[in-house]
């Protein structure tokens, strides 16, 4: 028995041994090291630099995409211009029920019914 297990390890060996020997190392090769050239450049010609080329903007007011934009800047800014008036206590604040100045609260026997709000106040 003892036989047989010592054939099993010396046949494992044989067969890992040439994977062993062809497989990478991180290391690298040490032994052959790198010789470094140092090459001199003469600086007579200069490379040139290059230019960036921006697309020139067409100015043809009659082209669909030129009315397209001009009427989301139109729609921009007609919504900005809601937004301001929107933040007036006239629209913002709930006491003012969507009159222009907040109403006058009177008493109970004075009190008159809002054409404007539907509310007796």
């Amino acid at each position: 028995m003892q036989k047989s297990s010592l054939g099993f390890l010396l046949g494992l060996l044989a067969i890992c041994s040439p994977i062993r020997l062809l497989a990478q190392t991180t290391l690298g090769d040490r032994s052959l090291p790198e010789e470094k050239v140092m090459v001199q450049h003469s600086r007579t010609h200069r490379p040139t630099k290059e230019r960036s080329v921006k697309p020139k903007k067409v100015n043809v007011k009659h082209t669909p995409r030129y009315e397209f934009y001009a009427r989301v800047e139109k729609v921009a800014k007609e919504k900005q211009r809601m937004l301001k008036k929107m933040d007036e206590p006239q629209y913002s604040n709930p006491l003012y029920y969507g009159h222009k100045r907040p109403p006058k609260r009177h008493e109970v026997h004075k009190m008159r019914y809002c054409k404007e709000c539907g509310i007796r106040h």
